[in-house]
């Protein structure tokens, strides 16, 4: 190629870019503007949508917040919900066994077409754990509430001191929530339940959950509902003791109410408190532990010969970073050994080993510390076994209305008998019997009003030995009206040669008629008439001889002759003066104005009482 040719085609590609560079402009202008354009519009309509879309999921969220609000509110009447709120709460503290309790509402706040609170003020006695258990499970509750003061007294700085606190808890109804006549939904057990069940059946499950586990509060414990039967909806299978709290027997109608768990709290656990409850900022830090050895389950023992003793002593608060503990036996009787290592201790006693007091010495030293040795006594009492004491009761007594009814109760022991403890047992003895301050007289007064009849009691008599022993008399108690002031002597007469004395008993209207050697009943009194005369009798009973004059009931009777002491046995050496009595002249009141009184008999103590004037016997009828 020439020059002439290189020139023209350096001149034409020239042209070409100069060309190129002033249309380009003309070519974004009319080409890519409209791209452009719809470009722009597509990321205008693209954020428009994703705002709409971020605002629909708002309104979700907070319709989905107002539907737990609803659920979770407390009755739109705020005295309902001041009340139900206040038992709540009260429940739940004392499940969290606050001391020194009391539980008030507060104010009220109702904003009308919106919202309503309730305050309840609680002021306790409380430990960090109990604190720390109450905020817990507050917290965790599936209610709309809050605490809305905290006020904590500590009343020390060491170990776990006591708390004196003061909290206001504020609950919160939103309108358009449902009525309700609880906090939560409750049922009752339509059955008791004990200690130790697993199972229990509610009244009604209706508003309870069908899916498990859940949790309930029975009384002041919390159970975990782990299933529930197809069949029957309400039989519920739990575990007990839930929450810090413990399980306990629960009598037919106690309540069952649903504790829910918020929504966001159910993967915390009271261990979350931990660190907290371990480094309490109420008690000061705990000094280095010091160590003070010594040696526990070692215990003094009563045994009877022939009989064995087996203990292991244990060796408490001991470093045994230092070493093992090692323990060593001083002055034991014969046959009795104790493990080194473990500290089992062993003693088989022969049958005929002598009852008494054996001491001997337990030693606890420590490996690699030569400077401890603890020292403790141990005694073991050989003693005879103990056998139980023997009472003795009539078969059966009489108790009168509106009269002291007393009962000296004898029992025997082979030991002291002043040892000897009495009491009632048993729940079916008469209201207000009881023994009194000697130990052995049963004493009670049988109201006007109770009801006649025969009451069966019983008495226990334990002694002092080791063990002790009991043993139980069964007295039949025959209750009666006061037939006693109510029978009358209303005269004598003589009948086939036979002086008869005539009764009249108002209370059942008998007129009995009754001769010497009859008995006459009434009430608890059971005499034998000895003697009849015109205007009294002489009766006799084991307290004596006694006087009823003509006209008198029998209460109005006088001892005047009580009955003599047992006399004492004389030895087979011993010689014995029997006075011989001498005759003594009675004049018959009849015969005083005669010339020839008549010989009765030896005066008795009832005539040598001037205070009584002795009647004749009633003539015959011959």
């Amino acid at each position: 190629m020439d020059d002439k040719q290189r020139t023209k085609v350096l001149a034409l590609v020239l042209a070409g870019v100069l060309g190129l560079g002033v249309l380009r402009p003309l070519v974004d202008d009319v080409v890519m503007g409209p791209v452009r354009d719809a470009q722009r519009n597509l990321d205008n309509v693209t954020a428009e949508f994703e705002r709409e879309e971020r605002k629909h999921m708002q309104l979700l969220v907070a319709k989905e917040h107002i539907s737990q609000g609803r659920a979770s509110s407390l009755p739109p009447r705020i005295s309902d919900a001041q009340w139900l709120y206040q038992i709540w709460i009260t429940n739940l503290a004392q499940q969290c066994k606050f001391a020194q309790l009391q539980v008030n509402p507060g104010r009220t706040d109702n904003r009308r077409n919106q919202y309503l609170t309730v305050n309840v003020d609680v002021e306790a006695e409380t430990d960090l754990a109990g604190l720390s258990r109450f905020l817990y499970l507050f917290e965790q509750a599936g209610l709309m509430h809050r605490i809305a003061n905290l006020d904590i007294q500590s009343t020390g700085s060491q170990g776990n001191p006591r708390m004196e606190i003061l909290l206001t808890a504020e609950g919160m109804s939103v309108v358009g929530c449902s009525d309700s006549n609880d906090v939560f939904v409750r049922s009752e057990l339509p059955q008791s339940i004990s200690e130790t069940d697993t199972e229990l059946t509610v009244k009604s499950a209706a508003g309870f959950p069908t899916q498990t586990p859940f949790l309930a509060q029975l009384g002041k414990e919390m159970v975990n509902v782990t299933a529930i039967d197809s069949e029957s909806k309400g039989k519920w299978t739990i575990e007990r003791g839930q929450q810090g709290t413990t399980a306990a027997e629960h009598a037919a109608g106690e309540n069952i109410q649903l504790f829910p768990v918020a929504h966001g709290r159910r993967d915390v656990s009271f261990s979350d408190y931990e660190n907290f409850l371990n480094s309490s900022p109420f008690a000061k830090p705990t000094p280095p532990r010091e160590f003070r050895p010594r040696i526990a389950s070692v215990i003094d023992k009563t045994i009877a010969p022939g009989e064995s003793v087996s203990m292991t002593a244990r060796a408490e608060d001991m470093n045994e970073d230092i070493g093992v503990p090692v323990f060593a036996l001083e002055n034991a009787p014969d046959g009795m050994s104790i493990n080194p290592e473990s500290g089992e201790l062993e003693w088989a006693t022969d049958k005929d080993i002598e009852p008494n007091k054996y001491e001997s010495i337990v030693i606890l030293t420590q490996k690699n510390n030569e400077d401890l040795r603890v020292e403790k006594t141990l005694a073991i009492t050989i003693k005879l076994p103990n056998d139980a004491p023997e009472i003795t009761l009539p078969e059966d007594a009489i108790a009168v209305l509106g009269r002291e009814f007393i009962l000296t109760v004898a029992a025997q022991d082979d030991g002291p008998t002043g040892n000897l403890k009495y009491s009632l047992e048993g729940d079916e003895n008469p209201e207000g019997m009881a023994f009194d301050e000697d130990g052995n007289i049963l004493k009670w007064t049988a109201p006007r009003t109770f009801t006649p009849g025969e009451y069966s009691v019983k008495v226990k008599v334990t002694d002092g030995g080791e063990p002790a022993m009991s043993a139980v008399g069964t007295l039949t108690l025959k209750v009666t009206d006061d037939t006693a002031a109510m029978t009358r002597f209303t005269g004598a007469v003589g009948l086939d040669g036979q002086p008869v004395a005539w009764f009249w008993n108002q209370a059942e209207n008998k007129k009995p008629e009754l001769r010497v050697g009859d008995r006459i009943l009434a009430a608890e009194i059971d005499a034998e008439l000895t003697e009849i005369a015109r205007r009294h009798i002489l009766m006799k009973d084991p307290d004596g001889i006694w006087r009823l004059s003509l006209g008198q009931n029998l209460r109005e009777r006088v001892l005047i002759e009580p009955a003599a002491e047992p006399a004492t046995v004389p030895a087979a050496n011993d010689t014995v003066d029997v006075p011989v009595p001498e005759k003594t002249l009675v004049v018959a009141e009849d015969d005083k104005d005669t010339d020839s009184p008549t010989v009765v008999a030896q005066k008795s103590a009832a005539e040598k009482a001037a205070d009584y004037d002795r009647d004749p016997p009633v003539a015959s009828d011959e």
